[in-house]
């Protein structure tokens, strides 16, 4: 009788191999899984046997965008997180005043979620508002997409924004009259604050990480990636040296896949060598991060063709590089043996993007490694059969779609938004396509993002978009939230239950294939295993 580590019985097992479930077993030894379905258990003798009965059974949820470090501080004490609600700027403004004076001792104030769709595509604010409420202290107000800063003058002053800094893409905000208006647009321009509301001690970045983790494990996530694209320097070191040290620990419960700098980069010595330092199968430097281009919100999306709102431009400020600068590196990288990830929102970015991986790829042939185009909030139909020809995976966020609140209607017009978050079309031209977050633009709740891929529903099961003909199945909604997520990690040894494969394992509390699809958002995780370990249970 071989000795293993733990049994699971279900009448509903999602292996990701087909569109249906089977019933019978999953059984666990060390973080590998030894046999999954019609299994004779007899011949087994195992530490736990749990019988699932109806409940689902799904291979770990595989996060295809994630901004790590961003995210556990954000889901700490040390930033409000109560403006995500706020419905004008007003309100946003009373929100960060009580926040302020419950913590007088802040040296910083440090708030993400603000956002004008939520304050119905409202002006812009500026440092005036936060100077009235908070004048003492450095106030840094994030938006919910991660692409804008809001910060009051002590902010501005404390992060050094001066004339005499120019940032090498993205731009500062100013007033007509050339004052700075306490706005800074996309990750170069906002690298300086960016480094302020990430300076913490390392035993309270550590405390963050370990009860972050704790909440993505609730959620059945497993894998997940740092996507904000560091630079090679001290702090990114010194985040990457936290987890490292937390996986000696064994504390580490949720596989990492590290993206560092690709822009303006032709030597990537440096990855190369921090590729041998994080080689493990829990934390990995998985490869290079791009932007192309920033959000349509605020006019930094690049089009192919004018914004219907604001016809003078096809998108303020983008490409962030001259397109000859993406090709230099991303070729480079490629060559070197890097995966390339591409922030591209809108059309314009997504076509540069992929005639760039199709010169590299002529170039340097298949390298073995996958490129991927990080959102594509809205793409050509002309591009979309070359993912597949390609072999490049677009990686999306379903869920965004509710959180865009049909704000694309106006700056980009009905008839492109025909082809704004395409799932199905993507799929059926051979794409694989992958599912993630952008935590922390939305929580990793998985059956909101599943729900918004075969419903095309808001919470309120109300339509979202213009084109509900792109919603997909449920069988290849999990797929791309595990077996296609996993390739856009370059990763074959998770996504799927399967004889051999890594002990990534989550039981969802019914079977989502027997319910209504409005239903699925209602769903939760009861037992998250990782690397055969139980991590999370209900």
């Amino acid at each position: 009788m071989e000795r293993v580590d733990l049994i699971l019985k279900s009448n509903n097992i999602f292996t990701g191999l087909s569109n249906s479930t089977i019933s019978g077993h999953v059984v666990i030894k060390g973080n590998k899984l030894v046999e999954v379905g019609s299994v004779d258990v007899g011949k087994y003798e195992s530490e736990e046997v749990l019988d699932c009965g109806d409940k689902l059974i799904v291979p770990g949820f595989i996060d295809a965008h994630v901004h790590y470090f961003m995210g556990a501080i954000s889901s700490s004490e040390h930033i409000c997180t109560e403006i995500s609600s706020s419905r004008s700027e007003e309100e946003c403004l009373r929100i960060m005043k009580r926040y302020a004076d419950d913590h007088p001792k802040r040296k910083r104030i440090i708030g993400i979620g603000w956002s004008l769709a939520n304050w119905k595509d409202g002006p812009l604010p500026t440092k005036h508002s936060l100077d009235s409420i908070i004048s003492d202290r450095p106030v840094y107000l994030i938006a919910a997409d991660v692409h804008t800063f809001w910060l009051n003058s002590k902010a501005l002053e404390e992060s050094r924004i001066t004339d005499e800094w120019t940032p090498r893409s993205g731009s500062i905000g100013k007033f007509d009259d050339g004052e700075f208006n306490g706005l800074l647009f996309e990750p170069d321009a906002f690298a300086p604050a960016m480094s302020k509301v990430m300076d913490l001690d390392a035993e309270i970045k550590k405390k963050a990480h370990k009860a972050f983790l704790s909440h993505i494990n609730s959620w059945g996530v497993t894998t997940i990636s740092d996507m904000s694209a560091d630079d090679y320097n001290e702090t990114t070191y010194q985040n990457y040296s936290i987890i490292k040290e937390m996986e000696a620990e064994r504390s580490l419960t949720c596989r990492i896949n590290l993206y560092s700098k690709l822009e303006a980069y032709t030597d990537f010595s440096e990855a190369n060598r921090l590729q041998t330092v994080y080689a493990s199968d829990k934390l990995r430097l998985g490869g290079v991060k791009g932007f192309i281009d920033g959000v349509t919100s605020t006019y930094t999306g690049l089009l192919i063709e004018p914004y219907t709102d604001k016809p003078e431009t096809c998108g303020i400020g983008v490409p962030n590089f001259e397109q000859e600068i993406y090709e230099k590196s991303i070729i480079a990288a490629n060559k070197a043996g890097l995966s390339v990830r591409l922030h591209c929102i809108a059309d314009g970015s997504v076509r540069m993007a992929l005639d760039i991986f199709e010169k590299s790829l002529m170039l340097n042939g298949n390298c073995g490694i996958t490129n991927t185009i990080e959102h594509i909030e809205n793409i050509h139909p002309s591009d979309i059969p070359r993912f597949a020809e390609l072999g490049v995976i677009p990686s999306m966020q379903p869920y965004h779609l509710t959180l865009d609140l049909n704000e694309k209607i106006s700056r980009i017009g009905k008839e492109r938004c025909r082809w704004e978050w395409p799932h199905k079309t993507i799929l059926e031209s051979g794409g694989k396509l992958a599912f993630g977050t952008d935590y922390p633009v939305v929580d990793f709740n998985p059956f909101l993002t599943i729900h918004s891929a075969v419903t095309r529903l808001d919470d309120s099961n109300k339509p979202t978009g213009i084109n509900p003909e792109e919603c997909i199945s449920l069988a290849e909604a999990i797929r791309c939230y595990t077996k296609n997520a996993a390739k856009a990690y370059n990763r074959n040894d998770i996504g799927v239950l399967k004889k051999g494969k890594l002990a990534d394992v989550v039981v969802i509390d019914r079977n989502l294939f027997d319910i209504n699809p409005h239903e699925i958002k209602n769903a939760s995780v009861e037992l998250t295993i990782m690397d055969g370990k139980i991590v999370y249970r209900a």
